[in-house]
């Protein structure tokens, strides 16, 4: 029965938007984060843990976990019971599952912790871990006290970046103190500096795409566009501020066209849902909805947003439905049915929740399968129902 429980009003969200994990060794995820200035999270399970699992399926899948893992962190997930995770628990003592890890590029313990997390201590976790990883401290005396080397500025830009500081001040004063640097350093830094799609320094990184792509990667300089445009959209919804809403979306379709319509769309969606603005609300799903007609994570995120955000606005929940059938229909299983239970239940509509259950459970004993998890299914809600 718990199980049931657990299925039935535990929060759905994207599952192909969570936390992505590196594939290779923990060794060669290490090399990764000191190449690229990053934390390495580690996630040290086993297949009979529980929590291990629950996390697995129910909080790295999580957009806003994903979102801030995928950002910050280079992430691997290591099996105890295999050979790759059998030499970190050595290197590192795990003794309990999960254990999380936070590792610098050199291996070094930046936070440990035992036992399983939920999506909102997961992420808070992480922001200590960052905190805790802040190396702008160690350039920052040098700088103010004048010391203006190309490599201790680039490096306390990338520092608070990297720690969620204001870098802005600091990248401008030193672009337009014009220093004696190459062309490339210059094209370099500008491409650090660049934090926010609103600010003029990514109008002039856009300027000298030519020149910078070939130093950082096409795929490099793409991703920094849409961060830049989607750090813009968090400001917008922090400040409440459709200006920068439209800024963002602008930027995206003129610099990156081939991300522009899931980020509008994906960008208004979470804006309007923000500030619960119904019609918005309405036009930015149904835009979602048909960029991805067959991705049941997507119709499972909308229908769980309505009813959590707008629970009061019967069209709404009508809609809830018909996203749940949808992604029923394109996954049919265990979980997608009952995620549809959940928002037929949630309505009251016990009724059809059943319908569904017993004619998925009459196709099951059709095809020699065990009944077992329908009838308990069943029987629960037979329960709420009287």
């Amino acid at each position: 029965m718990k199980y049931i429980l657990f299925f039935l009003f535990f929060p759905f969200l994207l599952p192909g938007q969570g936390i992505i994990f590196f594939e290779g060794t923990w060794k060669e995820a290490l090399e990764k984060a000191k190449k690229e200035d990053k934390l390495v999270f580690v996630d040290s399970y086993t297949t009979w843990c529980g929590p291990c699992i629950k996390m697995a399926k129910n909080v790295f899948t999580q957009e806003s976990v994903g979102s801030f893992y995928n950002q910050n962190f280079i992430n691997i997930k290591l099996d105890m019971e295999k050979e790759d995770g059998v030499s970190f628990g050595h290197k590192y003592s795990v003794k309990a599952y999960p254990t999380l890890h936070f590792l610098d590029g050199d291996g070094k313990v930046v936070k440990k912790i035992q036992g399983g997390q939920q999506a909102e201590g997961l992420i808070s976790l992480g922001e200590n871990a960052l905190k805790q990883n802040d190396k702008s401290g160690k350039y920052a005396d040098e700088y103010e006290a004048g010391n203006r080397d190309y490599t201790l500025v680039l490096n306390y830009v990338k520092a608070l970046n990297n720690a969620g500081k204001p870098s802005l001040k600091i990248s401008n004063d030193y672009l337009n103190s014009k220093p004696n640097i190459t062309e490339q350093e210059k094209m370099l830094f500008l491409f650090e500096a660049v934090v926010d799609a609103d600010s003029k320094l990514f109008d002039r990184m856009l300027v000298e795409k030519e020149t910078i792509i070939p130093l950082v990667g096409k795929e490099t300089f793409q991703k920094k566009i849409v961060k830049a445009c989607e750090n813009t959209i968090t400001k917008a919804i922090q400040f409440e501020t459709p200006e920068l809403l439209e800024e963002a979306v602008k930027k995206i379709k003129t610099s990156s066209p081939e991300n522009a319509a899931k980020f509008e769309w994906g960008s208004k969606y979470k804006y309007y849902r923000a500030f619960r603005d119904e019609k918005n609300f309405i036009k930015s799903y149904q835009a979602l909805s048909k960029l991805e007609p067959e991705n049941a994570g997507t119709y499972q995120s909308i229908a769980k947003d309505i009813i959590q955000s707008f629970p009061e606005n019967q069209d709404m929940l009508k809609d809830a439905c018909i996203f749940a059938e949808k992604a029923f229909d394109i996954k049919d299983d265990h979980e997608s049915l009952n995620f549809l239970c959940h928002i037929y239940m949630v309505q009251g509509d016990v009724k059809t929740a059943l319908k569904h259950v017993k004619n998925k459970k009459e196709k099951a004993v059709k095809k020699g399968e065990d009944p077992a998890f329908y009838d308990s299914l069943i029987q629960y809600m037979e329960n709420k129902k009287s």
